[in-house]
């Protein structure tokens, strides 16, 4: 009984952070849609690599894609 009380427990868990993830992306897509600001992908995609290979790196500048 333990043992499935903690399986369930998990699979909350998870279903939780699961859902609180996809709210925030609903949140940051609605607020790049009335700021009209967001990201070159070639730019994050950068910065990330070399955060990943351990370099400084300078964060991507928002860009205006909406006139």
């Amino acid at each position: 009984h333990a043992f499935m009380l903690r399986a369930l427990e998990g699979h909350v868990e998870a279903a939780e952070r699961y859902q609180a993830f996809i709210d925030e992306g609903i949140r940051a897509d609605e607020a790049m849609q009335r700021s009209g600001l967001g990201y070159a992908a070639g730019d994050v995609h950068a910065y990330l690599e070399a955060k990943i290979r351990g370099r400084a790196a300078r964060r991507p500048k928002p860009l205006r894609w909406r006139r």
